[in-house]
């Protein structure tokens, strides 16, 4: 089941023409679906891994990808989805310049990950652009995930919700 196929739409006159089009603006909120923690699971994506193959790995077809980007309340999956190592290089190179780049100084961190000054003069730890990065990457890596067997259930509480 796609996504949007359960979007209602409306009549719009475009030129001379009428044409039915999809309201892609109607959310629903998460916290509507989020109440019964239990029903959800934290899991770590694979390295490599889209949206829809976890989608198919826990709901047996990668047409569920949506219930995880609700639930997990990612909009821009380009950017809110871990990336592989080759995809984060590749990123990583044009956000800081080259591939030389990379390996500058992003900041400094205490012995227990406070971000310090340069200047600071205890034990501080240089954590490089490349380095930065793989951390934000592998925050991202947590994904709430519902359980398979509540899976109809939030289908068909969503598609209530979206067509009113």
């Amino acid at each position: 089941m796609s996504y949007f196929s359960n979007f209602p739409s409306d009549i719009l006159k475009i030129g001379n023409e009428y044409k039915y089009v999809t309201d892609i603006f109607r959310r629903v909120y998460t916290n509507t679906f989020s109440t019964h923690y239990s029903e959800l699971e934290t899991v770590t994506i694979p390295e490599g891994y889209t949206i829809e193959q976890v989608s198919d790995l826990y709901y047996g077809s990668p047409t569920y990808h949506w219930v995880i980007m609700i639930l997990n309340n990612i909009v821009d999956i380009r950017e809110e989805w871990p990336k592989s190592g080759a995809d984060l290089i590749e990123y990583s190179k044009l956000k800081y310049g080259g591939l030389e780049e990379l390996y500058d100084v992003h900041h400094y961190e205490s012995d227990d990950g406070i971000t310090v000054q340069s200047s600071y003069a205890e034990n501080k730890i240089a954590i490089t652009n490349i380095e930065y990065e793989e951390i934000l990457n592998d925050a991202k890596r947590e994904v709430q995930i519902l359980e398979p067997k509540y899976l109809n259930s939030f289908v068909t509480k969503f598609q209530t919700l979206i067509s009113r």
